[in-house]
């Protein structure tokens, strides 16, 4: 592990230790990050087997949705999270019960429901960033998918660093969204209001708000130039150009991508790889894997120059759904060679 994460970890550690020692003889502690980060897995591993008990008989029907079905997730995440973890579910989701967590307001009360449901979706934004971006290319059709990906990211990057990285050093383990909606997550009872009133400072507490909404101002501007960029160079602009033949073929979600190998002793391998979700047919059955990928294959063949230097052109298309506290994916990869058409590399995944 390198030596900085390590000795931020052990600093996070050791701070939690000290404060759970100071809290020892309260009727309640303040919840650390890792026994927080336990009750998230524990709530991932609820969504899930919540996800694949629907997908048993919705199986046709998320499939006739595809990636679209992401939302299905989202609103399920979040009524699960924003309903139990208001005054109407006592503040606990059911991975927060069990390790005997609760979301309260530093006063102790139990937040309303349209606070706890703007609390997570501060954190619902760094699950469903994709769904996010889908939306919004869904409803403002001028914008270009690659572009608002950038700027979504830039953004869940920012949320992470503010919901995530935040609580172990925060005083009172708060994050950017425990800040913004006034809470506390705690573990038992409340602690002593004095030991609250100790820790909390509001001047710190708000340069973190301010500075979470001054980054997420640079990440949207830092993508909008690079999109700009992208739009000025005539290599990237010939991706795009695929990318876009590859949507008119039936394609969603689609990424394409350059990449160089470079092996020992050899000339480096140029391979352009694309990406997408391939729905099945309206009547069910297998989508047509050999028509995409061979269409893929001759519309780079057409956008390179003759003087190309790609040496391998690669597809990577699925087939499923996804609704994002569960998927199931079928997924095929192809290379083929970029100056003599044979095919390289088959192979077939499966992912749940």
């Amino acid at each position: 592990m390198d030596e900085g994460v390590k000795r931020i970890i052990d600093e996070a550690v050791a701070l939690e230790e000290r404060q759970r020692a100071e809290t020892a003889g309260q009727p309640g502690q303040v919840a650390g990050f890792w026994i927080r980060l336990a009750a998230d897995v524990l709530d991932a591993v609820v969504l899930f087997v919540v996800g694949w008990m629907l997908s048993l008989p919705l199986r046709a029907l998320f499939e006739r949705l595809g990636e679209r079905a992401v939302f299905v997730g989202l609103a399920i995440s979040m009524a699960y999270s924003g309903i139990l973890q208001s005054r109407f579910g006592d503040g606990r989701t059911l991975g927060k019960k069990l390790l005997g967590l609760r979301v309260v307001r530093l006063d102790g009360t139990l937040m309303s429901l349209d606070r706890s449901l703007v609390r997570y979706a501060l954190m619902g934004l760094l699950v469903y960033q994709g769904a996010v971006a889908y939306a919004l290319v869904g409803l403002l059709r001028f914008l270009d998918f690659a572009s608002v990906q950038l700027v979504v990211g830039g953004v869940a990057t920012v949320l992470f660093l503010g919901c995530v990285l935040v609580v172990p050093f925060h005083p009172l383990k708060r994050g950017l969204h425990d800040l913004l909606a006034g809470t506390i997550v705690i573990r038992g009872g409340m602690p002593d209001p004095v030991f609250i009133a100790a820790r909390t400072n509001r001047r710190n507490d708000r340069r973190v708000v301010v500075g979470a909404a001054v980054l997420a101002t640079i990440a949207i501007g830092a993508g909008a130039v690079l999109s700009h960029r992208v739009a000025s160079s005539p290599q990237l602009n010939s991706l795009l150009a695929i990318a876009d033949e590859m949507r008119e073929s039936g394609l969603s979600n689609v990424g394409i991508s350059r990449n160089t190998v470079w092996n020992d002793g050899g000339p480096p391998v140029v391979t352009v790889m694309g990406s997408g979700f391939l729905p099945r047919p309206a009547g069910g059955g297998e989508p047509d894997w050999a028509v995409a990928e061979e269409r893929f294959a001759q519309t780079v063949k057409d956008a390179l120059p003759a003087d190309s230097d790609v040496d391998r052109i690669g597809s990577t298309f699925r087939t499923g759904f996804n609704i994002g506290i569960y998927k199931s994916y079928e997924a095929r990869i192809y290379v083929w060679d970029a100056h003599t058409g044979k095919l390289l590399e088959k192979s077939t995944t499966w992912n749940w």
